[in-house]
């Protein structure tokens, strides 16, 4: 696992944990003090546990900024799965440059199919934000 990834993890105080799932991953909520955990689907391959586990930290670092209860309230479960997608998204640019990628050589539709999303639009942003910082 990447060490920015194992930094993250630290920073909001989350556990690593894998099990055989019917989902990607999800974050259970620590009782008693106890931190929580990022659960991740025991089957899933290298590069997508790596996404999985950034989505979920994506979850910790914005639901408690989204309004409304994610199970009930198909807004607020919208809301919060697009601030963990995103979080995933500029994570992985920003790890795309680390390894010395420039950004005259970046393909957003390449970069996308490497993280395996179709979040086209928000790939592409992310990238503009490293073209306007030059």
């Amino acid at each position: 696992m990447d060490t920015n990834v194992s930094k993250l993890l630290k920073k909001y105080k989350l556990k690593l944990a894998f099990a055989p799932l019917h989902c990607p991953g999800l974050i259970v909520h620590g009782k008693d003090g106890k931190p929580d955990v990022v659960v991740v689907n025991s089957k899933l391959d290298d590069n997508e546990v790596e996404n999985v586990i950034l989505h979920e930290i994506g979850h910790a670092k914005n639901d408690g900024d989204v309004l409304g209860d994610y199970q009930t309230d198909d807004g607020a479960h919208s809301c919060s799965e697009h601030g963990a997608n995103v979080f995933m998204i500029h994570e992985k640019v920003k790890q795309y440059f680390a390894l010395g990628n420039e950004i005259q050589d970046a393909n957003w539709l390449n970069i996308a199919k490497s993280i395996g999303t179709q979040d086209y639009l928000q790939v592409q942003e992310e990238l503009n934000r490293y073209i306007f910082e030059e």
